[in-house]
């Protein structure tokens, strides 16, 4: 089923409304831990501002435990989070440091991918997933084109084109051969069985060519893998104009 896109003026207007939606499903759930799902990097960085802004004013977040999409790799270990596109480090640095609290972090473990699944069943999945698709190869997370439906966590290569899309990410990265070639990811499966809701976010010019392929897919394209969000329980597509538009 194609999803109907909600498109607000700009990345600061999306942050704000994915932010107050996860607020409300936080606040709806008692007591319990919240699993969130979160990718690194650019997209989600206006959502995750927002909920520092509501920390500053006292809002309780310590019950968010954050589960990261994945993680690059340095031989077969992540990489130091004390590397600036370190995901686990980002999350450290980027999503809990300024709220002050102590949150949960999760991250999938490459000697072990099968593990983080069983984690994230075990907690109940994940309550609200925030996706976020590769400008140039649709990559989700990492994974790839071609990537089956049926993947879970896994370790794979990364592309040139992901590996191009992260050049843009990280200034420091100003040549392709110094960006990582292989990924821990949750797998496609693992982002469309294991949630409870996904949010797809959708910003800027340089994401039309996504936009256009995410509001016009009816089911999961593995030449684009971000189109699983159409399969996910509870989707929403949320872009801003420029990525509507394209310009």
């Amino acid at each position: 089923m194609a999803l109907q896109p909600l498109v607000l003026p700009d990345p600061g207007a999306v942050g704000d409304a994915v932010a107050a939606t996860i607020l409300d499903r936080l606040a709806a759930t008692g007591d319990r831990p919240f699993l969130l799902g979160c990718p690194s990097g650019r997209t989600a960085m206006p959502v995750y501002r927002a909920l520092a802004g509501h920390a500053a004013r006292g809002v309780d977040l310590s019950r968010l435990v954050i589960v990261m999409m994945d993680d690059y790799l340095d031989g077969d270990r992540r990489v130091s989070p004390d590397m600036s596109y370190s995901c686990l480090g980002f999350a450290e640095r980027e999503i809990v440091g300024p709220w002050g609290m102590e949150n949960e972090i999760w991250v999938p473990d490459p000697a072990d991918p099968q593990g983080y699944d069983e984690a994230i069943a075990a907690a109940g999945g994940i309550d609200l997933f925030l996706l976020a698709s590769g400008a140039g190869d649709g990559h989700i997370a990492f994974n790839q084109p071609g990537t089956p439906r049926d993947a879970r966590t896994h370790v794979t290569p990364l592309g040139e084109a992901t590996r191009r899309d992260n050049m843009g990410t990280f200034p420091e990265f100003t040549r392709l051969d110094m960006v990582p070639t292989h990924g821990v990811t949750v797998g496609v499966d693992t982002i469309a069985a294991l949630s409870r809701e996904v949010t797809m976010i959708v910003c800027g010019a340089h994401k039309h060519e996504a936009y256009q392929r995410i509001v016009a897919a009816e089911h999961y394209e593995p030449d684009w893998p971000a189109t699983v969000v159409v399969e996910c329980k509870n989707p929403t597509l949320i872009a801003d104009r420029a990525a509507f538009g394209g310009n």
